[in-house]
């Protein structure tokens, strides 16, 4: 498994390739409509960026993000083929250090938000140490659907202060 930047064409075939319910979550937050229309304005808006990685073996099978929106606040975004289970393990371990890497540097949350009901999804973030925050986002996406905010936060106190 390789694990580097993504390059825009990496980007295209993954989110042409992704996961139905993958697909379900991110049309659900993007003005597009289909999988090419996705898989072209992904492709636009992550390619540039250094923090847009791929995981492959012998093609592309799944696209990571960690964007700085806040400072010290990384939100993630993830998504994958149906090839994902081949390099699952491998990719779980390699985020899980990564975000270690990022808290070590002072990032102090990690979040992402999820359709709600994607369970695989779920225990995925759950590996990497994030859980619910929140009940249910009800009218999040562009057609009403419901998500899930999810963190990982070091050092919070009740009052969001570092102990």
């Amino acid at each position: 498994m390789r694990i580097e930047r993504a390059t825009p064409a990496e980007i295209e075939h993954v989110a042409r390739n992704m996961r139905q319910r993958d697909f379900e979550e991110f049309s659900a937050l993007s003005r597009e409509n289909g999988r090419e229309a996705l898989a072209r304005d992904l492709a636009h808006r992550f390619s540039e960026r250094s923090d847009t990685l791929c995981a492959a073996l012998d093609e592309p099978i799944a696209i990571g993000m960690t964007v700085l929106n806040r400072p010290r606040v990384i939100t993630l975004g993830f998504f994958a083929t149906d090839r994902f289970s081949e390099i699952a393990i491998g990719v779980t371990r390699f985020v899980r250090a990564l975000l270690e890497r990022f808290e070590s540097v002072g990032v102090h949350r990690i979040e992402a938000v999820s359709l709600d009901g994607y369970e695989q999804a779920h225990r995925w973030l759950g590996l990497l140490g994030l859980e619910p925050e929140t009940g249910p986002l009800r009218n999040y996406g562009r057609s009403g659907e419901t998500f899930v905010q999810f963190a990982r936060v070091k050092n919070a106190g009740p009052s969001g202060l570092r102990d």
